[in-house]
C-alpha cells in the first residue's frame, strides 16, 4: 500500500503537467458538473502506481489473464479519453476482459450451476466496471469509493486468510488515496476512463475473490454490500432514465451525487455523505462474516427498504430541479405512476408498496429481536421455533396493521396522530402474536423480552420507512439555497407558517436564512432548522452578516404601528420589506400571482 500511495503522489503531478501541455483537458459543458477546465489522464498515474505496488508485493492473487484484462481496459479507456471509442467497441473489450476473469478461475456464485454462474459473472464484472465509471461525476467520489471498497475487501481478505488478495486491494487503495490528494474538491486532475474502468474491473475481481472464500450468504451479500454506492447509483440512473424515455448511456447531471447537491448539499457534503455510506456498507459486509445466515438476511432486508426509500425520494423530489431533466421529469413520474397502477394494485399501488416494505421490516425485526435477546445466536431449539412461526408472525402483524388503517392516507404529511396510531398498531400486533404463540406453543414459546424488543424494532423500522419521506423533504428544504435571501419577522405560529409556505413553494425564489423576534429569550433558538438571529433593532448587522435582501412580515401578527416601524428599519438597512397575508377569499380569485406590488415599490403582499 505504501509503495502505491507514494507512487500516486509522485506520478499524478507529472501526468497532470503532461496532460495540460498536450491539451488533454476536460472543458465545462452541459452534461458535465465542473465549471472550469481540468486536466485529464490521471488514470495513467493510478494504473502506474498500482503496477509499481504489485511489482513489489507480487501478483499472485490474480492470475495473468486478469492482468491482461486490466491492460485491455486501460488501453480502451486511454483511447476513449484521447480520441473517443464507439459503444460497441467498449462493450466488446469489457466482454473479453470478463472472459479472461472466467478463464482465470474467478466466477460469481462459485460452485453454482454453470448456466447461472457464467451470466452472473459477466453481469457483475461489466456492471461494476461501468458503475465506478459512472460515479466519477463529482470531484473525489470515484477515488474515495475505490479507497474505501478496496480497504474493506482487504480486511475481508485478511479475515478469510487470503493475504495475496489483500495485498492487491491494499495497492489499489493506496493508489486511490494518493490520487485523491489532487482530486478532492476542487480537483486539479480527473482520472478519466483509463483510470475508472481499471479500478472498477479490479474491484469486481477482488470482490469475486472474497466471495469464493465465504459461505453462501457471504458470497451473495458481501460483494454487493462493498460496492453498494456504485450499484445504487447505476440502478437509480438506469431506472429513472428508462422511465423518462432517455438513453441510459448518455452523460448527464442526474446521478445520485448531482441530485444531492441540487437538494442543498455542497459538493463536499455530497462526497462525505456517499463516502460515509460506502464505509458503512463496507462495515456491514465485514460484520456479515460473523453473522448467521438468518440475521444476515434480516439486516439485508432492512437495508433494502432503506435504500429503496432514499432512491424513490431522490427520483420524485430531486429531479425537477436538475439541469437537463426538468422538462421530462413530470413525464417520468406519470410513466411510473401508470406502470404501478397497471401492475401493482391500481390506484392503491402506494398502499401495496407500503405493505410489501412492511413485510420485509416485520420479518427482519422479529429475527433481530431474537438475536438481541440472546446477545447473539439464539439456542438451536428456539431457532427452529422461530423459523416455524415466522410466517405466522408476519401474516398476523400485517393483518393488524391493515385493520388499524396503516395503509391508508399519505404518510409524507403524517404527524403526531399517525405516530400514535403506528405505535398502537405495532403494540397490539405484538400482543396478539404473543397470545397466539402462547396458546399454540405454550408459555415458554416466546420470552416477554423478545416481545418488547420486537415491538421496539418493528415500530422504529416501520416508522422510519413511513416518515423518511417527510424527514428527507424537510431536510432538503431547510438546506436548499438559491433565490432571494430573506428574514422572517416572528418565531410564533404565523412565522412558522410563512417558513413552511416558502419551503413548499420553491418557485417563489426565497431562501430563509433566519428569524427575527422581539423576545430576546428566543434569540439563538432554532425553529424548523432556522435560527432566531436577533431583534429588528439588530437588522443592519444581521443583513450585513447574512447577505439578507428581504424581510417578510406576517401581516396578521403585528399591529399597523409595528409594521410601520419594521418597514423603516428595513429601509435603513437597505432591504425590501414584504408582508405575508394568509387569508381565505371568495372565488373567483382576482389575482393570479402570489406576489402583488403596491405600486410604490416599497411594500408587497405575499399570499399563499
Amino acid at each position: 500500500m505504501g509503495v502505491a500511495l507514494l507512487a500516486a503522489l509522485g506520478l499524478t503531478p507529472v501526468v497532470k503537467r503532461i496532460a495540460r501541455w498536450n491539451g488533454q483537458v476536460d472543458w465545462p459543458s452541459d452534461d458535465r458538473w465542473h465549471d472550469r477546465p481540468v486536466a485529464l489522464m490521471g488514470g495513467v498515474a493510478i494504473v502506474g502506481a498500482v503496477a509499481l505496488g504489485m511489482a513489489v508485493a507480487g501478483t499472485g492473487a490474480f492470475p495473468w489473464p486478469v492482468w491482461i484484462g486490466a491492460s485491455a481496459l486501460f488501453a480502451l479507456g486511454l483511447t476513449d479519453d484521447l480520441w473517443g471509442v464507439r459503444p460497441e467497441a467498449k462493450v466488446l473489450t469489457q466482454v473479453l476482459a470478463t472472459a479472461a476473469v472466467l478463464y482465470a478461475g474467478h466466477e460469481f456464485w462459485r460452485g453454482g450451476p454453470v448456466w447461472a454462474s457464467i451470466p452472473l459473472t459477466f453481469l457483475w464484472v461489466i456492471g461494476i466496471t461501468n458503475a465506478l465509471n459512472l460515479i466519477d461525476g463529482i470531484d473525489g467520489l470515484a477515488a474515495s469509493v475505490t479507497a474505501i471498497a478496496a480497504g474493506a475487501l482487504a480486511l475481508l481478505s485478511v479475515a478469510l486468510g487470503n493475504l495475496a488478495l489483500a495485498a492487491v486491494m491494499l495497492a489499489l487503495a493506496g493508489a486511490a488515496i494518493g490520487f485523491l490528494v489532487y482530486n478532492i474538491p476542487p480537483a486539479s486532475v480527473f482520472m478519466g476512463d483509463c483510470g475508472s474502468l481499471v479500478l472498477g474491473y479490479l474491484l469486481s475481481v477482488g470482490a469475486l475473490g472474497v466471495q469464493g472464500g465465504g459461505g453462501p450468504v457471504v458470497g451473495t451479500l458481501v460483494p454487493i454490500a462493498v460496492m453498494a454506492v456504485p450499484i445504487f447509483d447505476t440502478t437509480f440512473v438506469t431506472v429513472t432514465r428508462v422511465l423518462r424515455g432517455r438513453s441510459v448511456t448518455d452523460g448527464g447531471t442526474d446521478h445520485v451525487h448531482h441530485r444531492l447537491i441540487k437538494l442543498g448539499a455542497s459538493e463536499g457534503q455530497a462526497l462525505a455523505l456517499l463516502s460515509g455510506m460506502s464505509a458503512a456498507f463496507g462495515g456491514v459486509a465485514l460484520s456479515a462474516l460473523w453473522m448467521q445466515r438468518l440475521l444476515a438476511l434480516a439486516v439485508a432486508a432492512l437495508l433494502l427498504v432503506l435504500v429503496t426509500v432514499v432512491g424513490v425520494y431522490l427520483a420524485t423530489m430531486g429531479g425537477g430541479r436538475l439541469a437537463g431533466v426538468s422538462s421530462s421529469e413530470s413525464g417520468m413520474t406519470a410513466r411510473f405512476g401508470a406502470l404501478m397502477r397497471t401492475y401493482a394494485g391500481g390506484a392503491s399501488w402506494k398502499s401495496v408498496a407500503g405493505l410489501l416494505a412492511d413485510l420485509l421490516v416485520v420479518g427482519a425485526a422479529f429475527v433481530v429481536a431474537a438475536y438481541l435477546r440472546y446477545g447473539g445466536a439464539p439456542p438451536p431449539d428456539w431457532s427452529a421455533v422461530m423459523l416455524e412461526i415466522l410466517p405466522a408472525v408476519i401474516g398476523a402483524k400485517l393483518l393488524v396493521f391493515y385493520t388499524f388503517g396503516l395503509y391508508e392516507g399519505i404518510w409524507r404529511h403524517a404527524g403526531t396522530p399517525e405516530v400514535v396510531r403506528l405505535a398502537g398498531a405495532s403494540g397490539t400486533a405484538s400482543v396478539i402474536v404473543w397470545v397466539g404463540l402462547v396458546t399454540v406453543k405454550g408459555p415458554a414459546a416466546l420470552a416477554p423480552s423478545i416481545l418488547i424488543l420486537d415491538w421496539l424494532v418493528t415500530t422504529i423500522g416501520i416508522g422510519g420507512a413511513r416518515f423518511a419521506f417527510r424527514a428527507l423533504r424537510q431536510y432538503a428544504a431547510a438546506h436548499r439555497d438559491g433565490g432571494r435571501r430573506v428574514l422572517i419577522y416572528g418565531s410564533d405560529p404565523d412565522g412558522i407558517l410563512l417558513l413552511r409556505h416558502l419551503r413548499q413553494h420553491p418557485e417563489l425564489g426565497r431562501t430563509v436564512v433566519g428569524l427575527l423576534d422581539e423576545n430576546s429569550v428566543r434569540h439563538g433558538y432554532r425553529m424548523q432548522g432556522v435560527e432566531v438571529l436577533g431583534a429588528p433593532d439588530d437588522l443592519p448587522d444581521i443583513c450585513s452578516d447574512h447577505d439578507v435582501e428581504e424581510v417578510i412580515v406576517p401581516l396578521k401578527a403585528v399591529s399597523k404601528e409595528e409594521r410601520s416601524r419594521i418597514r423603516e428599519q428595513c429601509a435603513a438597512a437597505g432591504v425590501d420589506c414584504q408582508y405575508f397575508d394568509p387569508t381565505i377569499r371568495p372565488a373567483p380569485e382576482t389575482s393570479t400571482s402570489p406576489l402583488t406590488d403596491n405600486g410604490r415599490g416599497e411594500e408587497k403582499i405575499l399570499s399563499p
